[in-house]
């Protein structure tokens, strides 16, 4: 074991890491650039981590008080700040 060990904070013993992937609907157009603007199946399940996971996300960090940080592809924010 380690002879100087860093004392965790309010004598934890050890931390976790909890992640999520979120590529919104990226991989159907990087597979499919000349009709992945089209395949309303795949857009629509992209979909569902910006606009509904990550906001259920957010509502369960905040009600038990857990800090996050996010990183999201840039593609991602652009293609979903958009306007139609």
């Amino acid at each position: 074991m380690i002879r100087n060990p860093i004392p965790w904070p309010n004598g934890a013993r050890c931390a976790c890491a909890i992640t999520f992937d979120m590529d919104a609907d990226s991989l159907i157009h990087i597979s499919r650039p000349k009709d992945g603007h089209d395949r309303l199946y795949p857009i629509s399940m992209g979909r569902y981590g910006p606009t509904v996971a990550v906001p259920r996300i957010l509502d369960t960090y905040r009600k038990y008080g857990l800090k996050q940080s996010f990183f999201i592809p840039a593609w991602c924010l652009v293609r979903l700040s958009a306007k139609p």
